[in-house]
């Protein structure tokens, strides 16, 4: 009896563990290793993201926070949105969408000093991502808002992250540890269909070039780039140590603020990786100026159609020609305005609201030249219908359907046919509704009439352009009636003065042969021994 009970027992235990193993094998998901990322950002077409979320967290003053911080998985709602479901997972998806990107942020939900995240968190964040994949979805998933603007100086322990080079080993501790704990819960059980993603808009939040880093005349910023370059290195790292699927998992890469800009810089590299052709670049971009900074065109017009073209012609050149997809993580305007605080005066903001033909027509356009290269695109949700919704998550629905619907056909019928879509660069007239003056006692600027009034000597103003892209361009054409003779002065970038021509007095046109291996900065006006009253009717940055 005791021989056959324990032959029972035997028989038992090896039936048990046959069965452990096989339920093991069956759950795991062999990563496909022979699709390149080429092949990967066609498949990711167009997507969501679905923002203000698993990204949302307390509005702490980091003076006023003890860390670590643990928000608890109620921070999900603390922004105003609704819990997600699977519901609005799967609507996305049923609407033409083929990727998802999930903004999650850790640093609000530790439990220790050593940076634990807690496991009720990390298994909500589970749960959306098994959600999405099972839907059918490619996931992103990020590191969102540990990087945020107000963090404290010296950064505190727990805090998150920023890239600065004064506060380098706290953050790399902090993004090392969190790093190593997602990607111990997002390994085997997940193919290709979940991406990674490093981090959203890192930035030196606190300092004045945090958004644009001027490397070569701050040392600062010089520093700071460096140190994102190594902060990118260390988490992919981190991520190829844990193993399995992870040593092959695709990863997306950003510059500086996840910018066009930073990523096209020369400083910006990618990290070195231990597996072949699985990084991709990111970028964001709102091309119609929704973010509320309300200095934007607002309008789909040729300076902003001429800059989609451009800036993905620059990283198609630098990238997506070489076979490093370049996927445009966040994009999206604005329907309705929202308020700003001025001081401690809350004001509604009305001037970034973006009609319904501005958007479609730019973000048709905008997913023709992404589809024309293979980057993927994906819409900022921030929730409810309004602002830059594309899921109306109460109902399940997507917000104007047609209008997604043709940013999505605009970017299949580009990248099936690209040799067909149009990415000429066309004559571009500059905004004449932000000229600045100098001194507002001595120069005037009427913006109806267009019409500016240098009230003496040696008086002027200013149309700023920041760092804009020539290359196209052969001549600065203007078009104006004048009382008396002005200068016009054209300056380049990383240049204190530039290259003067005189206007002259009556209706005119002026040329000004542009250096197109420059960029411009400015374009000024000044009087000269005398007052001058001048009306533009055009300034046209000119191709012939």
């Amino acid at each position: 009896m005791r021989i056959k009970s324990n032959l029972f027992k035997s028989l038992t235990i090896l039936i048990l563990s046959t069965t452990i193993t096989f339920t093991t094998f069956a759950q795991s998901k062999k990563i496909n290793t022979s699709l390149s990322a080429m092949d990967l950002a066609k498949q990711m077409e167009c997507g969501w993201n679905l923002g203000n979320s698993l990204d949302a967290r307390d509005n702490w003053s980091a003076q006023s926070k003890k860390f670590p911080f643990n928000q608890g998985v109620g921070s999900e709602a603390v922004w105003g949105e609704e819990i997600t479901t699977k519901a609005i997972i799967e609507t996305g998806i049923k609407n033409g969408y083929k990727t998802i990107r999930l903004p999650v942020t850790w640093c609000n939900h530790l439990v220790d000093t050593n940076y634990t995240i807690d496991p009720k968190w990390m298994a909500r964040v589970k749960e959306i991502v098994d959600w999405s994949i099972d839907a059918g979805y490619y996931v992103i998933l990020n590191e969102h808002h540990s990087v945020h603007d107000d963090m404290s100086n010296p950064l505190k322990h727990c805090e998150g992250y920023i890239v600065h080079t004064g506060d380098e080993k706290e953050s790399k501790a902090f993004l090392q540890a969190i790093w190593k704990q997602i990607s111990e819960t997002f390994n085997d059980n997940y193919d290709e269909h979940l991406i990674f993603e490093t981090m959203n808009e890192p930035r030196n939040s606190a300092h004045e070039h945090c958004w644009n880093p001027q490397p070569k005349s701050c040392k600062e910023c010089k520093a700071d780039v460096q140190l994102l370059n190594e902060l990118n290195q260390l988490i992919l790292d981190t991520i190829r140590a844990s193993g399995g699927n992870n040593a092959n998992r695709f990863v997306m890469i950003p510059g500086m603020g996840t910018s066009i800009s930073t990523a096209l810089a020369d400083y910006f590299v990618l990290p070195k990786d231990s597996a072949n052709d699985r990084l991709l670049v990111t970028v964001h971009l709102y091309p119609l100026d929704a973010g509320g900074t309300r200095n934007g065109s607002h309008h789909f017009n040729s300076q902003t159609r001429n800059e989609i073209i451009t800036n993905f012609r620059l990283l198609d050149k630098k990238f997506s020609s070489k076979g490093i997809p370049v996927v445009l993580g966040e994009c999206g305007a604005s329907r309705i305005g929202g308020t700003v605080w001025e001081g401690n005066v809350q004001k509604q903001i009305t001037d970034y609201v973006v009609t319904y033909e501005d958007r479609l027509n730019c973000f048709s356009f905008l997913a023709s030249q992404t589809g024309k290269y293979t980057m993927p695109l994906l819409n900022w949700d921030c929730g409810g219908t309004d602002y830059m919704a594309t899921i109306d998550r109460k109902n399940c629905k997507v917000v104007e359907a047609e209008y997604n619907a043709a940013v999505i056909k605009a970017w299949q019928d580009a990248n099936k046919n690209p040799a067909a879509t149009n990415s000429s660069i066309e004559d571009e007239s500059i905004s004449l509704e932000h000229i600045t003056a100098w001194d507002k006692t001595k120069v005037s600027y009427d913006e109806k009439t267009k019409t500016l009034n240098l009230k003496g000597s040696w008086q002027g103003c200013d149309i700023w352009l920041g760092s804009k892209d020539i290359s196209e361009y052969s001549n600065l054409i203007l078009k104006y009636k004048a009382t008396a003779s002005f200068t016009v002065e054209v300056r380049y970038a990383d240049e204190n003065e530039g290259k003067k021509s005189k206007a002259a007095s009556g209706t005119k046109t002026l040329k000004i042969p542009l250096d197109k291996s420059k960029k411009v900065k400015q374009i000024l006006f000044m009087s000269e021994n005398s007052a001058s009253k001048i009306t533009f009717e055009s300034i046209v940055f000119s191709i012939k």
